[in-house]
């Protein structure tokens, strides 16, 4: 391929990536560094990250932006937002015809709610000014809770003179502040349901006066009249501004994927060429751009483990767990965020758990599921990340917990039945062969297998140092499960159990021996165990002698190391008698083949030869 065939085609791929690909993802840096705007920030709220910002702590003029404070005091102060004002002087006092008004006039008797949205959605500066009134009893004391609350908020380069933002010399603050106070205000749901409505509409108590408002937030909603559609999607809200001074002004929150960012972009020249669409058109780059640039994942996301063993006390010592129970915490209500390169190269093993905090009380059985019972702490990289509350996702009881298991479709504590003690074989094979053989029902303390057809019950049960079956249950000793559960350090225990669960493990005891996987002729074999006052195992299990538990139908399939538990039919005499005829005739066999051979070998046996003399 030449080169110039080469270069053609690759011009070709990045054309068709270019056209391919959105533009507001493309959103790169330098495209930001040559906005005009002087005066912009880009904040992450969850960890105060600033991802872009250019003049951001430069004295600016806020204009109507400054009804944020506005707002978010009112609310603050306002206890009743249905509560009537009767609006004063203060309403008209001062505004022009060129001023931003809802329409208020005095003596007009409107809802504190009615106020808020006039003050963000149509930018009004009468509703800012009985705000103040209605919230504080004059404007000079509504200001001074404004510029309390910018000192709250950290807002070292703001001072505010005015509820509504018209211009004075002293009524100033910095991008950087106005990003403090927006990453605030969002956090008032009240406030976040305001700014993001797109009308409203105002009715005065008596009839005099209604109105629908609209918003002149662009990323919220294009009016019939605009020229441009600029709606976000991921916007929440914001709120706009203007005067000759203070040119355009913008703050805008919007959140995506757990990310939330806040835009502040104050100055734009309002006397030239400027749009007044330019502000939005930017909003959205550089939210395009911190989106890029800033991820946030939950905990599940790096596979952060959750849930935590815990040793529970005063449990009841029959519990199969030993006081064993779970608690975890909720790794969904935490996020982690940074920028995405950092975020892309965390692994779970950044994440490490402290040692649990444990409640004493909680932890003391009874234990329910959603008791609190402590706390833990995560760490990223060594440093505490959060701490979380440790809920119980498994119970404890200070009392034996019944276990009920259904009565089998045979009974065996009925008449006793008649016959011989030992019956049939038991062993342990590969393929234990039909249900009848290898599928034990557990009543009663006794392990049985049932034959149906021929409506009969075999028994297991320890016959001292062997195990066997037998129908009669008169000369059977009762079984007990022991199961097998993980104690501290991961050291198995076993423990009493009133019944068999599917996939469980247990060691299967009568007359204080074990039943074990080894063959002894037509029986498997017993040993004996330690036991403690509680009657719990204390030593002496093998491998050989836990068996586990596999549902079959109402009954289990029972197995040692693969290998099926199963009677299987049989009579020690006919077995003796088929042995005994097998033998005399393989000794008839053997005697007629040695005596045919001699015969043929002897000359001298008359009849079958024919004798020469020399």
């Amino acid at each position: 391929m030449s080169v110039k065939r080469f270069i053609h085609i690759l011009l070709c791929v990045l054309m068709l990536v270019s056209v391919l690909t959105p533009t507001n993802v493309l959103a790169e840096r330098s495209m930001l560094e040559n906005i005009s705007t002087p005066h912009i920030v880009l904040l992450e709220t969850e960890t105060d990250t600033v991802l872009f910002e250019k003049n951001a702590r430069e004295k600016a003029y806020p204009a109507s932006t400054t009804k944020i404070m506005t707002c978010i005091v009112a609310l603050e102060h306002c206890q009743d937002l249905d509560t009537y004002y009767t609006c004063g002087f203060e309403a008209v006092n001062g505004f022009g015809s060129a001023s931003s008004l809802l329409g208020l006039k005095q003596g007009y008797k409107v809802t504190i709610k009615d106020m808020l949205y006039g003050l963000m959605l149509c930018s009004g500066n009468d509703c800012g000014a009985c705000l103040a009134v209605a919230t504080a009893g004059s404007m000079d004391n509504f200001i001074a809770l404004m510029n309390q609350k910018a000192e709250e908020l950290g807002m070292t380069g703001t001072h505010y003179t005015n509820a509504h933002g018209l211009h004075n010399e002293d009524h100033y603050t910095t991008a950087y502040d106005m990003a403090l106070l927006m990453k605030y205000a969002i956090s008032n749901p009240t406030f976040r349901e305001i700014i993001a409505a797109k009308q409203y509409t105002v009715r005065e108590a008596a009839g005099k006066f209604e109105k629908t408002i609209y918003t002149s937030n662009k990323l919220i909603y294009t009016k019939d009249t605009d020229t441009e559609d600029n709606k976000y999607q991921y916007c929440i809200g914001g709120k706009t501004g203007e005067t000759n001074w203070a040119g355009y002004c913008l703050v805008e929150a919007a959140k995506k994927d757990g990310v939330t960012l806040v835009a502040v972009l104050l100055g734009d020249n309002n006397q030239g060429s400027i749009s007044q669409y330019y502000r939005f058109r930017n909003a959205k780059l550089l939210f395009d751009y911190g989106f890029r640039q800033f991820v946030s994942y939950d905990l599940t996301h790096y596979g952060v483990s959750n849930a935590f063993n815990i040793q529970a006390t005063g449990y009841d010592m029959n519990d199969p767990n030993r006081g064993m129970f779970t608690a975890e915490v909720d790794l969904s209500s935490v996020r982690i965020a940074g920028t995405r390169d950092r975020m892309d190269a965390l692994t779970e093993q950044n994440f490490t758990w402290g040692d649990p905090e444990l409640d004493p009380n909680a932890i003391n059985a009874p234990v329910n599921v959603g008791d609190k019972v402590g706390t833990v702490t995560l760490y990223l990289d060594g440093e505490e990340y959060h701490t979380f509350d440790l809920i119980a996702s498994t119970a404890v009881s200070d009392k034996p917990v019944p276990i009920t298991t259904p009565a089998p479709t045979s009974p065996i504590d009925g008449e006793t039945p008649s016959g011989r003690r030992d019956v049939c074989n038991l062993t342990v094979s590969k393929n234990g062969g039909e249900p009848e053989y290898t599928v034990w029902y557990f009543w009663n303390n006794n392990l049985y297998t049932k034959d149906d057809k021929k409506n009969k019950t075999y028994l297991l049960f320890c016959d001292g140092e062997v195990f066997r079956t037998a129908k009669v249950p008169a000369v059977t000793s009762e079984i007990k499960l022991y199961k097998r559960v993980e104690g501290e350090l991961g050291i198995p225990e076993y423990v009493p159990a009133e019944a068999p669960e599917d996939g469980e493990s247990y060691v299967i005891v009568s007359q204080s021996k074990a039943l074990v996987s080894s063959k002894k002729g037509r029986t498997l074999g017993a040993a004996a165990l330690e036991f403690d006052e509680n009657g719990n195992i204390v030593s002496g299990v093998r491998d050989d002698m836990v068996w586990t538990f596999k549902a079959n139908g109402g009954g289990f399939n029972i197995l040692s190391k693969s290998k099926y538990l199963h009677r299987y039919e049989g009579n020690g005499l006919l077995f003796w008698i088929l042995i005994a005829i097998l033998v005399i005739g393989l000794a008839i066999v053997i005697h007629l083949l040695v005596t045919s051979r001699t015969r043929k070998r002897n000359p001298r046996m008359r009849g079958k030869y024919r004798i020469y003399r020399m």
